[in-house]
């Protein structure tokens, strides 16, 4: 059965660029929404099996605090995508129990590798 995908990205070429590359992967359906609030009401509706999210969201709340309300919530695998790697953000991040932090610029091999495992370990 596909796994279904939702990546949260405010940025329109990456998210487009993550779609694409998903995509390419076996077994996935991909979802997409431009901001944290967006994602929440598409979660109450279907909730993914994982959840791509950019900690640098624009909105009324930033990535770290859907993965917040999302961990309450629902019981699903979050992978943060960042090109804020500060320490403090860094260690929010963190304290949410993401399954990866992916750095932006976003290597195509490395994401198709770690989704990849991730929905192995998810088929266990």
């Amino acid at each position: 059965m596909p796994i279904k995908i939702l990546i949260v990205e405010d940025n329109m070429i990456i998210q487009m660029f993550l779609e694409s590359t998903i995509k390419e992967i076996k077994n996935t359906v991909v979802l997409t929404a431009n901001n944290g609030e967006e994602a929440l009401a598409m979660m109450e509706l279907d909730t993914p099996g994982l959840l791509l999210l950019d900690i640098g969201l624009s909105g009324k709340r930033n990535g770290i605090e859907i993965a917040e309300l999302v961990n309450i919530k629902y019981d699903i695998p979050i992978v943060f995508i960042t090109g804020n790697s500060d320490k403090c953000t860094l260690e929010r991040a963190v304290k949410t129990r993401p399954r990866h932090i992916i750095n932006k610029p976003i290597d195509e091999n490395k994401l198709k590798f770690e989704i990849q495992g991730i929905i192995k370990d998810l088929s266990l």
